[in-house]
C-alpha cells in the first residue's frame, strides 16, 4: 500500500533557544522521529513543547477542532486528513451501526474519540468498535481501552512506519482485528495480529 514518504525540509535558525531542554531520551532528532513512525515534521504539534504534552493537551485540541492529535510520548502529532477518507469513514460507521441495530454486541465510535493504549499513548482511529462486555461504565473523554476493530482511513501522508506502530500498539493493547482502509488503490487490508495483513 502506498504512503506518504518523509520529507525534511531545511531548518532555520531559532534567534533565543527555548528555555525548555527535553529529556536526553534519543541520541538525535532522527531517533525521536523515528520513535514517532518518521512522520513529516510539519505534522509534529510544537505548542505544547514536545515531549511536555499531556492528554488535558490533546483533547483541548480536539474538542475545539483545532487540530486532531494523538499523543505520543508527550509528543502531539497531528492525524492527516481529507475529505475523502472522512466520506469513507462516515459510510462505514453507518453500516456498523445499521448491523449493530439488530445484533446488539457494542458500539460504534468515530474519529474524535481518543483511545489510551496500554503504555499511555493516546490514539484516535477513524473508526472503532468496541464490545458490550470491554465498554467502559465511566463517561472520561479518553477510553481506557483499545476497540476490539480499529478502522484506519489512510492519507497520503501517513507513513509506513507509523501505520507499523499503530498495528503494534492496537494488538498490543488488546485489539483483536484492524482495518486499514487505503482510498486510492480501493483496497482494504485486515490484519489479525502485526505484520503481513491477513488478506487484502
Amino acid at each position: 500500500m502506498p504512503f506518504g514518504e518523509l520529507q525534511l525540509s531545511n531548518m532555520t535558525a531559532i534567534a533565543s533557544p527555548p528555555a525548555f531542554h527535553p529529556p536526553r531520551q534519543f541520541a538525535n532528532a532522527a531517533e525521536w522521529l523515528a520513535s514517532l513512525g518518521n512522520v513529516p515534521p510539519d505534522r509534529i504539534i510544537c505548542d505544547p513543547w514536545p515531549g511536555t504534552a499531556t492528554e488535558a493537551d490533546l483533547l483541548r485540541l480536539v474538542e475545539r477542532d483545532e487540530h486532531f492529535c494523538e499523543l505520543i510520548d508527550g509528543t502531539l502529532v497531528e492525524k492527516p486528513v481529507g475529505a475523502w477518507e472522512g466520506l469513507i469513514a462516515a459510510n462505514l460507521i453507518f453500516i456498523l451501526k445499521s448491523y449493530l441495530a439488530k445484533n446488539r454486541l457494542g458500539v460504534v465510535f468515530g474519529d474524535a474519540s481518543p483511545m489510551r493504549m496500554k503504555f499511555g499513548r493516546v490514539r484516535l482511529p477513524d473508526v472503532s468498535f468496541v464490545s458490550y462486555a470491554r465498554l467502559p461504565k465511566a463517561l472520561d473523554p479518553i477510553l481506557a481501552l483499545s476497540p476490539d476493530l480499529a478502522v484506519e482511513v489512510l492519507s497520503e501522508g501517513n507513513t509506513t512506519a507509523e501505520m507499523g506502530l499503530k498495528l503494534v500498539e492496537y494488538f498490543q493493547s488488546g485489539t483483536r482485528l484492524v482495518w486499514f482502509i487505503d482510498p486510492r488503490p480501493r483496497t482494504v487490508a485486515v490484519y489479525h495480529q502485526p505484520g503481513e495483513p491477513t488478506t487484502v
